[in-house]
């Protein structure tokens, strides 16, 4: 007998398009206030349905391919999804790239990237005088930068980190911005094809320079079976925009939230503290903040059938700050993640690098990236937040914070 379909409640009863304009105005907001009054299960399109339980969250990251995909074969890639990417790719051929890269995150590769944390953090130091006020982002991307190509290509970037750096923020910043379609010649289209075509020419560069010196790096990995350069910039550029860039953003976030908790700061020497701080932080601030899947067969939520080709919407935000999950979800609050802490109400209430079979390949240096930065920067200087009010979050391709600056004090030894 043929599935019988329903369809979940919804703004505007998930009909026209109204609810995309709105979503392009105020993401965070829209979804905020769509959960808040339509529930766990919600319609914003004819074929986008918002999950917020963790209960449907934790069912859709661990699927195999059974009942929901990462893209189907019908699905349209914008201008910006890097098609011949590990994360845009499904079955086999999703299964010989995440191989191909899985030895450049293993856990004896975490020595070398604390190592490179901590110098990157002695030479961003060294370069702050007492009593400068800095643009916390922007500095955070010049370290995450340093950190990132040591990891991804085994040495700095010299020039090339400067071009990364602008091409990556301007892509961060034009796919922010309520778009027309890619064909239409406007000037963000235009000028999102110029910061994409120099992505590529600066990755072209760094591939044709790489040489022996970073064995076991990631671009070493992503070398050795000879692929076409288009596969190859398609997981570097993946790899700057889930790696460098959501880095930099995740510790500008922790960063701030410790600018406006000082009695953390004075923690983050405890064991286990820099630790919880990050992963409280990556809780309110998640740099992932949205994520999707698209069903395959019939999916139940929430009481609803969801018929194959659904694009199933799964949002960080909303659910990291739910306070079923997460009592008193809007403070900052690190010891629920210490020992004895409360943590998380559901397994799948907090999944920053996603979870299951496609979570974050990188997850766990991610994390020890962030805690390590952090915990050095605050044991070397103490940042004074400059107008935190104004601080807000912008939604990218990642969660990117605007407005933190802050005043460099140095800590006296000792």
């Amino acid at each position: 007998m043929p599935a019988t379909y329903t369809a979940p409640p919804g703004p505007r009863g998930g009909r026209g398009t109204a609810n995309a304009a709105d979503y392009a105005l105020d993401p965070l907001g829209f979804l905020t206030r769509a959960v808040g009054e339509f529930g766990d299960v919600v319609s914003l399109t004819p074929s986008n349905v918002l999950l917020a339980h963790p209960d449907d969250i934790g069912r859709v990251l661990v699927d195999r391919g059974e009942n929901v995909v990462k893209i189907s074969d019908g699905t349209r890639r914008g201008p910006t999804g890097f098609p011949l990417a590990m994360m845009n790719s499904e079955g086999a051929d999703w299964e010989r790239k995440r191989a191909r890269l899985r030895p450049a995150f293993r856990s004896e590769r975490l020595g070398q990237l604390e190592q490179a944390a901590r110098e990157g953090v002695a030479r961003t130091v060294g370069s702050w005088a007492d009593g400068q006020t800095i643009d916390v982002h922007h500095e955070m991307s010049r370290l995450a930068m340093l950190v990132g190509a040591a990891h991804i290509a085994g040495r700095e970037p010299g020039e090339h980190g400067e071009a990364l750096a602008r091409a990556v923020a301007a892509i961060m910043r034009l796919t922010s911005s309520p778009r027309l379609p890619a064909w239409l010649p406007t000037r963000v289209n235009r000028d999102l094809r110029r910061s994409l075509r120099a992505l590529d020419d600066t990755l072209a560069a760094l591939v044709r320079e790489h040489g022996e010196g970073g064995a076991g790096t990631a671009l070493d990995a992503l070398l050795a079976d000879g692929p076409p350069f288009a596969e190859v910039r398609d997981e570097l550029a993946t790899l700057l925009m889930s790696g460098y860039e959501t880095t930099a953003d995740a510790l500008t976030w922790l960063l701030h939230l410790l600018g406006r908790n000082p009695g953390a700061v004075a923690r983050m020497g405890e064991e286990g503290f820099a630790s919880a701080a990050a992963k409280e932080a990556m809780r309110l601030y998640p740099p992932a903040w949205v994520m999707s899947r698209e069903t395959v067969r019939p999916f139940e939520a929430g009481g609803h059938i969801l018929p194959p080709g659904t694009v199933l919407g799964l949002s960080q935000w909303v659910t990291h700050r739910d306070e079923r999950w997460f009592p008193e979800a809007g403070e900052f609050r690190p010891e629920r993640w210490l020992p004895g802490g409360s943590g998380p109400a559901h397994r799948y209430a907090y999944f920053p690098f996603g979870a299951g079979p496609r979570g974050c390949v990188g997850a766990s240096m991610a994390l020890r990236e962030v805690r390590v930065i952090a915990a050095e920067l605050c044991a070397r200087i103490r940042l004074e937040p400059v107008d935190p009010e104004a601080v807000r979050p912008r939604p990218a391709l990642a969660l990117q914070p605007l407005g933190v600056r802050a005043v460099v004090r140095t800590v006296s030894p000792g």
